[in-house]
């Protein structure tokens, strides 16, 4: 109802009058109004803070945009003062639709200031919005204009702007109320206005309803609420202790159609008084490698194209969180970059997956503690049985942390669906069972037509059984009852199987039939999935025509099949319920499937603004139904590839495998062959970094790859390197890696890829290096850096090694030129290494640079250095979140504290940082941290102990031909030997060792550090 005036308490029906207005004592006319007041928030400050010129330009902007969102939504501006103004919205359009449009222009207001602000570099530009509907008397004036003369809502609405948050649009109840159907809202609780006596319902205005759920949109989840009263107080328990012990996690599981989303409804209805915030989110079938589709969905309405490509812009993302009081920028960005939104931060992916992982978990408590910064809020995500990996892994985190914050966080789920990664939350878990007997026969007479109520008694028995006390079956026998014309000849006996599911398939059936044109209409729009428009129907129906595609639909709206789903620019469709969606596809015969697959298809990958939701992924999909297997594996590892761009490992895994399985399809042969290159060299990354480089799968993979790539011709070789590079890299100890990568550089010497024979020696300067043969590493260094090319060398960091190959190089050459006893031409490039490494600001490739500063400091035995080197490695693990550069900064830093500060102290912090890179699995050079351990255990006269160290050390060595440390290991035992009052046959063997394998590799300061040892030891050793 709304309010006639605030003074005298009359009210006016909201339903308008069949006349235009009514004639008022005073002269004028009576007619309900809507006005919107904005206000830019602390301009006051800003005029402190920029030079008066500059003030006028930004104000000037912001005016400029505020009016354009006013007039554009057909509004008429009554006020502009300075840094704010006033507008209404026309009569003659409609009290609903002016609330609407003034809703859509507040919005609009704080979007514009939004992106002046961004434009302007401020970052504090916000504007506050109120807006409120109420009886206006209308004077004619002169020019035979209506202009309003006494009216609340001017008043109101400035009210509501005054106690508006930044960049939020606040509405009366009675402008809620018009616009409750185009308008998504979260309920901001009952304020007393300044000036007002009536408390006000005062209401967010979160946007257009642009989502398919089943709470906001069009379709229908009518009828009384029967049954669920246990579970009802249940969730009332829980919601009254958030506000003193914390959030709830409730788990509601039950069958497809038990009624879960409609249990959440109540859930919405029970909480609006007292929380702050509503947001639902929901999985959709196929979601599963999908990532992040539940937030992603939120977007459907403001996908926009980029060269005729549909997609998510990260200003689209900023401004949907900045909206719903989130504005931390790493949140943001964070979020925008898991989003895959176009413009995002793409030097993320330098951070590494692991990294990202930790943003995003801080992100997740960042952007729930912003959400309900003002009080309560409810949190649901439907359907988790089709959930993403990254989105379990947000949500786990979520329901982790939501105990902390006054959230009541609602899951649901289909029965039987692994949820145990929810354990860790303790949530409250609420099974759904079928009606009884009596709610049962409730639910049928509340959803009997009621032009049938004669033939109730009759088929009560009957309809009870067959629904099984499932609310969505009921739901469709009564809708069969209501539209089957045929009364003599309706039986539900003859009509379904014997059991509620088949009930439900032959009933919805029974339905689909009847329907005439509309049943085509529901056939495609099964087959297009969630959400689908008009213009995507007549590419699937190319026979229909714009009208007729109209009507049907909405046919199928009237009868419950679809809802519909406003979003900018047109009118968006899905169905009621994906039951009923799984049982139309599964209800057509498949060469219809593969015909409609086929149109969509082709429609879409055409023209990809046409179903801008329709991600690759999807896409891939309806190739691989469409039977169009080849277009589908560059899909799949197309989607794969995206997914990995923004760190979803798991899901690029899950498509690439796919890819892979699609292949097998296939007529083996030449044909699949490169299919399967293609795919092997996006998913070997992958597979490595989710299960290390020692994973049998992945040396299967890169195994299988390279049979594969040595069938093709040779002119394609160098094309398959990616998959040759990472054989190399798999091989399962450094000397096999060193015959592969000789094998590689004999197969490729004829390609002229200048990148490829960089890299090639990449592998060779690498491995030659362990194995101590450092003039071979110093060679391949020197030719492999003259063929460096840092525009290509900005996408070959991520497909080599995850480092620059110049730092690498440079590196590796500094720690070969120092141990062949050339300290100045080390230093030399060590300097060069950190000079280029800081110049093109590549995260992994800094930590590779740091490690080397750290290994060159320890060679030297220089433990000031060290320290500091530590220090910088510490900070620089902390800033970007790398693990195995801590356990590093531990491991060094210790080693250094324990010669100078303190010996205890030193190696517990040395201890811990090995302890960690053992966990992490990051020990490529074991046998070195060995000797650092066993060293410390002799300085702590720990002799037995640390021998058995080093000899586990020179075991490990030994094995995997990691030989460059090798004579230090054998002249580290001989001196434990000695300090341990051994005899002295095993000193000399080890020593004459040391002394050997240090002259066989050119090691000259190693060579010199044996030799010393042997004259302050006083032995003599025959060589």
């Amino acid at each position: 109802m709304l309010r006639e005036s605030r003074v005298n308490g009359l009210r006016q029906p909201t339903k308008a009058s069949r006349h235009k207005a009514r004639a008022s004592l005073y002269g004028g006319e009576r007619r309900i109004i809507t006005a919107l007041c904005y206000d830019l928030v602390g301009s006051t400050r800003l005029l402190s803070l920029l030079d008066i010129e500059d003030y006028q330009e930004l104000i000037a902007a912001f005016q400029n945009a505020a009016k354009q969102a006013i007039i554009s939504h057909s509004g008429v501006m009554q006020l502009e003062a300075g840094d704010g103004g006033v507008a209404l919205f026309p009569i003659e359009v409609g009290e609903k639709d002016a609330a609407s449009l003034a809703i859509r222009a507040g919005l609009g207001i704080v979007e514009g200031c939004a992106r002046v602000g961004r434009e302007a570099g401020r970052e504090d530009l916000h504007v506050r919005v109120g807006i409120a509907t109420s009886i206006a008397l209308i004077q004619e004036t002169d020019e035979g204009k209506g202009q309003p003369v006494t009216s609340a809502a001017l008043a109101i609405a400035t009210r509501l702007e005054e106690i508006a948050a930044p960049d939020s649009v606040l509405v009366s109840e009675d402008t809620r109320n018009l616009a409750g159907r185009s308008h998504a809202f979260v309920f901001e609780g009952v304020k007393t206005l300044k000036g007002f006596t009536v408390p006000e319902k005062v209401w967010r205005a979160l946007g257009h309803k642009i989502e398919v759920d089943r709470f906001y949109a069009f379709g229908s989840l009518g009828g009384p609420f029967i049954g669920r009263e246990s579970e009802l107080s249940m969730i009332a328990a829980c919601w009254e202790r958030i506000p003193a012990e914390g959030g709830e996690v409730l788990l509601i599981e039950g069958d497809a159609g038990i009624g879960k989303s409609r249990l959440l409804r109540e859930i919405r209805k029970k909480t609006r008084d007292r929380r702050s915030g509503l947001f639902f989110f929901q999985c959709l079938p196929g979601g599963h490698r999908s990532t992040l589709h539940p937030l992603l969905n939120s977007f459907m309405g403001v996908m926009s194209g980029q060269d005729g490509q549909g997609g998510l812009t990260a200003s689209a993302v900023a401004a949907l969180f900045e909206r719903n009081g989130i504005r931390d920028a790493e949140t943001i960005e964070t979020f925008a970059y898991l989003l895959g939104a176009l413009g995002r931060n793409q030097r993320l992916a330098d951070n590494g997956p692991k990294a990202i992982r930790e943003k995003a978990l801080r992100a997740v408590f960042r952007a729930l503690e912003a959400l309900c910064a003002n009080g309560p809020v409810v949190l649901a995500i439907e359907d988790i049985h089709w959930i993403d990996p990254t989105s379990q892994d947000l949500l786990a985190e979520a329901a982790r942390v939501a105990r902390q914050l006054p959230i009541l966080l609602v899951v649901t789920s289909r029965l039987g669906f692994a949820a145990d990664w929810l354990d860790a939350a303790n949530p409250t878990r609420l099974t759904l069972l079928p009606l009884d007997r009596d709610e049962t026969r409730l639910a049928i007479e509340a959803r009997w037509p009621e032009h049938r109520q004669a033939m109730l008694p009759e088929l009560y028995d009957i309809t009870e059984r067959i629904s099984g006390g499932v609310p969505l079956f009921i739901e469709e026998i009564c809708q069969w009852v209501s539209q089957n014309v045929a009364t003599d000849t309706m039986s539900l006996s003859e009509n379904v199987g014997p059991t509620h599911v088949s009930a439900f398939e032959g009933i919805l059936d029974a339905r689909v039939k009847h329907l005439g044109p509309a049943r085509d209409v529901a056939r495609a729009g099964a087959i297009a999935g969630t959400w689908f428009t008009l213009s995507l129907l007549r590419a699937l129906l190319p026979g229909f025509g714009k009208k007729s595609l109209a009507k049907a639909a909405d046919t199928l709206c009237d009868t419950g099949f679809l809802m519909r789903i406003r979003a900018p620019g047109h009118t968006t469709y899905g169905f009621r319920h994906v039951l009923i969606q799984e049982t139309i596809y599964n209800g057509l015969l498949r060469r219809q499937r593969q015909a409609l697959h086929r149109r969509l298809f082709g429609a879409v990958s055409q023209n990809r603004q046409m179903a801008p939701w329709i991600d690759t992924g999807t896409l891939a999909e309806h190739a691989e139904r469409a039977g169009f297997m080849e277009s589908a594996i560059d899909l799949y590892i197309s989607a794969g590839k995206e997914s990995s761009s923004r760190s979803a490992m798991v899901e690029a895994r899950n498509y690439l495998e796919h890819a892979l399985a699609v292949c097998d399809q296939m007529s083996q042969g030449h044909a699949v062959e490169p299919l399967q290159l293609s795919a092997l060299t996006s998913l070997g990354p992958i597979l490595t970094g989710l299960l290390g480089l020692n994973a049998p799968s992945a040396r299967k993979l890169y195994e299988d790859g390279v049979a594969i790539a040595r069938r093709q011709p040779m002119e394609d070789q160098s094309k398959w390197f990616p998959i040759y590079w990472g054989w190399w890299l798999t091989g399962s100890d450094f000397r096999v890696m060193r015959d592969r990568a000789r094998q590689v550089q004999a197969m490729l010497a004829e390609a002229e890829d200048p990148e490829i024979q960089l890299q090639v020696n990449h592998c060779i300067w690498a491995i030659d290096f362990n194995l101590g043969h450092h003039r071979e590493t110093q060679d391949a260094v020197k030719a492999g850096l003259a063929l460096y090319d840092e525009q290509s060398a900005k996408t070959s960091r991520m497909l080599f090694g995850g480092h620059d190959a110049k730092v690498c190089g440079l590196g590796q050459l500094a720690l070969s030129l120092w141990l062949t006893g050339q300290s100045k031409a080390s230093n030399a490039a060590l300097t060069k290494m950190v000079a280029f490494v800081d110049r093109i600001s590549h995260v992994p490739s800094k930590a590779h640079s740091l490690d080397t500063e750290a290994v060159s400091a320890f060679y030297r035995d220089d433990y000031g250095r060290l320290i500091e080197i530590s220090e910088r490695m510490a900070n620089f693990a902390k800033t970007h979140e790398m693990q195995s550069l801590s356990g590093l900064s531990l491991l060094f830093g210790g080693w250094a504290r324990a010669h100078g500060e303190s010996l205890t102290s030193g190696h517990t912090m040395f201890r811990e940082g090995l302890s960690l890179l053992q966990n992490l699995g990051a020990v490529a050079d074991l046998p070195i941290y060995l000797y650092m351990h066993a060293t410390l255990l002799g300085l702590a006269d720990k002799y037995v102990s640390a021998i058995e160290v080093t000899n586990d050390a020179i075991e490990k060595a030994r094995e995997t031909g990691h030989a460059y440390w090798l004579a230090e290991l054998y002249r580290r035992r001989a001196v434990l030997h000695a300090r341990g009052n051994t005899t002295t046959e095993p000193i000399v063997a080890d020593l004459r060792s040391a002394v050997e394998i240090a002259e066989s590799q050119g090691a000259t300061a190693l060579l010199r550090r044996a030799r010393h040892s042997i004259q302050e030891l006083g032995v003599v050793v025959e060589l």
